[in-house]
């Protein structure tokens, strides 16, 4: 009976909390912008963004500072106002309108009215330290008015780092190679080769490039890439040894063949002589 009770209770906890959840997801992509259509009262534009980029990307390197300039225009003078809300990932996420300070989740009431023909949005923090890439909002502008809530501006992106970065440029590299060791493989077996060492080889490959995965997964970049390293170098070894059992069978193949011709030309030469003794014929 008490077992019983305790189930119950659990069934009206679990109904309780359902839509509360689902209230949460739903405001947590409200502030994201992911569900709301572009405003039809006032237009954004980005000015200026800055910050330390990780080498030959677009992507924000862990701990920089990020400077963002949004300009906003075209207020339309159909609402006398709207409320701005602001949200951001930043470390230490801090804004200006006019002398007006922002914080990520404050707000901004807009008179629409007296803005004049455009308002400045001034915004800057820290990118996070991060252990693998991870995108991230720099910078996200919602409005509410009396018609609704609408998306304003939504700047994204990912933060990495150098070594981050090398670790995934190693990992696709090692998947890149078993790829063309598998094909390798995979053909000289449909072609009757013995490939059984190069098969050992790219089991290994895959070892390795699974510790890989897991490594930077669970932010551990140095051991990420020394793992992707040896998935690699057996992954080219295996290629390796089936081009060579290939090889090396069809010289075998190829010497066979010589051999029989060899000792063909031998017996025909051999039956002849003896033909011509026969005959008297030298």
């Amino acid at each position: 009976m008490r077992l019983k009770k305790k189930l119950v209770f659990l069934l009206i906890l679990a109904v309780f909390l359902m839509p509360i959840c689902t209230s949460a997801g739903a405001i947590a992509k409200e502030l994201d912008g992911a569900t709301l259509q572009k405003s039809p009262f006032v237009n954004a534009e980005v000015k200026s963004i800055s910050y330390d980029k990780v080498y030959g990307t677009e992507m924000v390197k862990n701990g920089s500072e990020v400077s963002i300039k949004v300009v906003l225009t075209n207020i339309s003078k159909e609402i006398d106002h709207s409320t701005l809300f602001f949200y951001s990932d930043l470390v230490g996420a801090e804004g200006h309108i006019r002398e007006e300070v922002l914080k990520s989740g404050s707000s901004y009431k807009l008179d629409h009215k007296k803005a004049g023909e455009e308002v400045v949005v001034i915004w800057s923090g820290t990118a996070p330290e991060v252990r693998k890439q991870k995108p991230i909002t720099l910078l996200n502008i919602t409005q509410e008015t009396t018609e609704g809530k609408y998306v304003v501006e939504a700047i994204k992106e990912d933060v990495s780092s150098e070594i981050i970065y090398d670790a995934l440029n190693a990992w696709h590299k090692a998947d890149e190679e078993i790829k063309k060791a598998n094909w390798t493989i995979s053909n000289a077996t449909e072609a009757g080769f013995d490939v059984s060492e190069a098969k050992t080889s790219l089991e290994t490959a895959n070892l390795y490039l699974g510790n890989a995965k897991d490594a930077y997964w669970q932010g551990r970049a140095e051991d990420s890439i020394a793992a992707a390293k040896n998935a690699s170098h057996y992954a080219e070894l295996a290629k390796e040894k089936a081009e060579s059992a290939v090889a090396s069978t069809k010289s075998m193949n190829y010497a066979i063949i010589a051999a029989i011709v060899i000792i063909a030309i031998v017996v025909f030469v051999f039956l002849i002589r003896q033909r011509r003794k026969k005959r008297g014929i030298y």
